[in-house]
């Protein structure tokens, strides 16, 4: 645990002191809502990141108004032309949980660790295939097997008018974190609007229809991007 603490330390600091590019920004949102399945209500949800020859090394938050729900994500990610391949950390504490961030013990740990690739076709038809394992952390089945749990992705962003907008729909291949089988778990329609208020301000809105057909549920999702 310690070893993997210093390892990030050190790499934050190699890349902050590199970095071609810090950014910090901030999602205020209705509902917090991840690949089909709700994971909290009105949220706050922070990112802080560097960029560096094709490495970004960011951390993402999330917490709720309301109840003591949160989020603390990392994330390595490295991209090269069409391919993004990204190692993934989910830290998730929910109100009743007493997880501390720095315990790692599969069982009884609030960590779950995923790899990801995320291939775009071509710029003139940006068609996005993603796929995300997890592989480590708190992910088993009721037989005490791990789950493998796996999510893919099929996404296509568009413009009209101005607004950006984007399809995507998504699956998880066996039984795991999102379903009990094979089964489409999310199925989205977002919009984003960029508000020119003043040339150094730039806000964004958005909202975003999800259907998750797994669970027979359907949500609308509200959000700022500041």
């Amino acid at each position: 645990m310690k070893k993997t603490v210093l390892f990030a330390c050190i790499l934050l600091c190699t890349l902050t002191t590199q970095a071609q590019e810090v950014f910090i920004n901030a999602d205020l949102v209705s509902s917090y809502i991840w690949r089909g399945m709700k994971n909290g209500s009105a949220s706050v949800q922070p990112a802080l990141g560097v960029e560096w020859k094709g490495f970004t090394l960011s951390a993402w938050g999330s917490t709720e108004f309301k109840d003591k729900n949160n989020e603390i994500d990392l994330t390595l990610e490295y991209e090269y032309r069409n391919l993004t391949l990204c190692l993934n950390d989910y830290f998730y504490q929910g109100e009743e949980d007493s997880f501390n961030f720095f315990h790692y013990k599969p069982h009884t740990s609030g960590h779950t660790f995923e790899l990801g690739a995320i291939y775009t076709l071509s710029e003139k038809f940006p068609l996005a295939l993603a796929w995300y394992t997890t592989f480590a952390g708190n992910d088993f089945r009721e037989n005490d097997r791990r789950a493998w749990s796996s999510y893919c992705e099929l996404s296509y962003p568009f413009s009209i008018k101005g607004v950006d907008l984007a399809v995507e729909a998504g699956f998880t291949p066996w039984e795991g974190e999102y379903a009990d089988k094979l089964n489409i778990v999310n199925i989205g329609l977002s919009a984003t609007k960029e508000l020119n208020i003043t040339p150094g301000f730039k806000p964004s809105i958005f909202g975003k229809l999800i259907a998750n057909p797994y669970e027979n549920q359907v949500y609308f999702v509200f959000g700022i991007s500041l």
